[in-house]
């Protein structure tokens, strides 16, 4: 009964129903395509930050070890004198260092220039190249095809003139030609099929000539649009190489030319100096030493692997019930505690006793790695199975499961050292329907 209602009230609404088809169908076309937000990779700076946990302890002294040699040039404070963090104590002769870093610069610089050269280069080769093949293929095209055509037309030819003899042939025999003459005739027209069979074969073979030729010269002409890119991006990842190295020797060298100029990480009063105008700076003894009047000590221990991102006068922040405080740190240890394992870091904190009492446990935080320039992308973009993480790239209008090398990340970006480049349209966004080759309907951002 219900059926039967139904059947009535389907055909009471026909028309509504046919008119709506069409509408229908468009919805269909259009939700074949899966709807994904994405966006374009680029290049950023991933600071990925640590917490630790750190003991109070009351100020110190803190000695200023300079982390360069060489002839001091200037000193500004003696002893006595109030320093306020970050002021310049003395500075040691910095000609070398300038020097290298220029020529790192230089080197730098030169990296580059021939890396566009290089590109310029490879790029004019290859075109080169690819032209003389095509050009090649061209020529081998043109003769085989004059070879074609002057063997179809000498073939046609031969076809005629045996139609000729056969006709001849038949009107002698016709007209009650002797026997000579017809044996004549015959023979003819034999020696003219001989030569057309012979003709033939030769024609079947340039004509297999010329349609590889054809082939060949398509294939040349196909071959630079398709190889001349691959060249290109091979060479740049090689120069790019040489471009990174380049670029790290010059920030090593910036490096290296900053500790020429030796900062206190603390403010206090100078309590020693140990440097003199035109006198050495070394490492084998502390050239100032500073006592902190509203500083405390925070001590805290790390893993091997952190202890190497971290450095003297590098900015740290003290937490203790809600308030925080600045602090940098004035030791990294190098020698493993054979009871826990890990290396002892010492940090001077902007705090009175009475604000950071000794004894008491706070939280630390410090920058550790850091990914610098590198391809940054949202971390829900990638997904991970045994085979490794992947991400999905849009090309063509369709999702592509592509594999990638995954570095630092944090809760909302991640570090991509392999597998994608710069600019390549990454999806951000999940869909059940989301898998390797499927149509998507991207929302680029």
């Amino acid at each position: 009964m219900i059926k039967s209602k139904r059947i009535l009230g389907l055909a009471l609404s026909a028309g509504l129903l046919l008119a709506g088809c069409g509408n229908a169908a468009q919805e269909q076309e259009t939700l074949s395509a899966v709807l994904v937000d994405a966006q374009a990779a680029g290049r950023g700076t991933l600071v990925l930050s640590n917490q630790f946990m750190g003991t109070v302890s009351p100020e110190e002294s803190v000695y200023i070890i300079p982390m360069a040699q060489g002839t001091v040039t200037e000193t500004f404070f003696e002893v006595g004198d109030e320093v306020q963090a970050g002021d310049v104590l003395f500075k040691i002769d910095d000609s070398v260092a300038k020097l290298q870093l220029q020529q790192a610069k230089l080197t730098y610089t030169n990296a580059q220039q021939q890396a566009d050269s290089a590109l310029t280069t490879q790029q004019e080769s290859a075109n080169m190249q690819l032209d003389a093949n095509i050009k090649t293929a061209e020529a081998q095209y043109v003769s085989a095809q004059v070879a074609w055509k002057n063997t179809k037309d000498s073939l046609d030819s031969l076809e005629k003139e045996v139609d000729k003899a056969k006709k001849a042939y038949n009107q002698l025999k016709k007209a009650g030609a002797d026997e000579a003459t017809l044996a004549e005739a015959k023979k003819g027209v034999k020696a003219l099929e001989s030569s057309y069979s012979q003709l033939e074969i030769q024609y079947n073979q340039v004509n297999a000539a010329y349609e590889a030729a054809t082939v060949g010269y398509e294939s040349a002409k196909e071959a630079k649009e398709l190889t001349q890119g691959a060249v290109l991006d091979d060479t740049k990842e090689q120069l790019n190489t040489s471009l990174q190295l380049a670029k790290v020797a010059v920030d090593s060298a910036e490096l290296a030319l900053s500790y020429y100029q030796v900062t206190t990480p603390i403010s206090g009063k100078v309590l020693g100096k140990n440097v003199e105008v035109n006198g050495m700076a070394t490492s084998a003894s502390p050239a100032y030493t500073i006592a902190g009047e509203d500083t405390m000590v925070v001590t805290f221990q790390v893993s091997e692997s952190i202890m190497n991102t971290l450095q003297k006068n590098q900015k740290i922040k003290v937490e203790r019930n809600g308030a925080e405080f600045d602090g940098v740190i004035t030791e990294v240890g190098n020698a493993v505690n054979p009871q826990t394992g890990l290396f002892q870091i010492k940090a001077a904190v902007q705090a009175n006793g009475q604000e950071l009492p000794s004894g008491v446990s706070v939280k630390i935080t410090s920058d550790t790695y850091t990914a610098d320039n590198e391809i940054i992308i949202p971390y829900d973009a990638v997904y991970y199975e045994t085979d490794g993480s992947y991400v999905y790239v849009v090309k063509d209008g369709r999702a592509v499961k592509t594999y990638v090398t995954a570095g630092i990340f944090d809760d909302s970006s991640i570090e991509i050292v392999e597998g994608i480049s710069e600019g390549d349209v990454v999806i951000t966004t999940w869909s059940p329907r989301l898998i390797d080759g499927v149509e998507v309907n991207a929302n680029i951002k």
